[in-house]
């Protein structure tokens, strides 16, 4: 599933900031050093402008490799050649990183980033949910939006579910209308995705949707909601 295109735009637009930015500062640095041969350079001239250079580089690259082992020993490596050397070769190695992880990024090699910001918005939903049981008063049906919302986020993550699968499980009929639900999982389950036990629950847990969207309230309870709040959380962790 792509990025947003909105923040996949932020990104792209990142890079060539912070590539810009570097770029420049390096060349500032150069004739610096040229215009004061032999003096040290770490104690004079645009050491705030290089230090929050690279804490703004250092963000860019958690944002895109996440806590992965090459974001610690990227990460690593440049707090370590930074912490005690402010020169131009430095800052022209950090830019030639950049560079790289641009044309990492805009060749689709960091599919992981995608995984994980879609984790991160299910899980600014499911939290969002949360909210609604807390906030709610029972016996008022304040249930009802928490349990279409979360059937929402279930929805879409078996969307997802579909689309990593080799070959991929078909989301959209012939026609281009979107398959419902229930076809979701039943072709997720024949595509040995999950057994039937879970199918059936995740059946369960739409049937709630569908009664809370469809206005049929006395179909369902506060506690039903909430055990399927819980068991589309754990579903999350273990399948996304």
């Amino acid at each position: 599933m792509p990025l947003p295109p909105a923040l996949d735009q932020k990104i792209r637009s990142r890079f060539d900031e912070l590539i810009g930015e570097t770029n420049e500062l390096s060349l500032k640095m150069r004739v610096q050093e040229e215009e004061n041969p032999g003096k040290n350079f770490p104690n004079y001239g645009h050491i705030s402008e290089f230090q929050a250079a690279v804490v703004k580089v250092l963000n860019l690259i958690e944002t895109v490799l996440g806590e992965s082992q090459r974001q610690r020993e990227i990460t690593e490596r440049i707090k370590t050649r930074t912490a005690n050397s402010r020169t131009p070769s430095l800052l022209e190695e950090i830019n030639g990183t950049l560079h790289g992880l641009k044309d990492v990024y805009e060749n689709g090699f960091l599919d992981d980033l995608e995984t994980r910001v879609a984790a991160n918005i299910s899980a600014d939903y499911m939290t969002q949910v949360e909210g609604l049981l807390d906030e709610g008063k029972p016996g008022q049906y304040d249930h009802v939006p928490g349990a279409v919302l979360c059937g929402a986020v279930l929805e879409d993550a078996l969307r997802r579910l579909c689309e990593r699968q080799t070959p991929q499980v078909a989301t959209r009929k012939p026609n281009g209308d979107p398959i419902n639900l229930n076809s979701l999982i039943q072709d997720l389950q024949k595509a040995n995705v999950f057994n039937k036990l879970k199918a059936d629950q995740l059946r369960a847990w739409a049937k709630v949707r569908n009664y809370a969207a469809h206005g049929e309230f006395s179909e369902f309870t506060r506690n039903d909601v909430e055990l399927m709040v819980s068991g589309v959380k754990n579903f999350l962790a273990d399948y996304l």
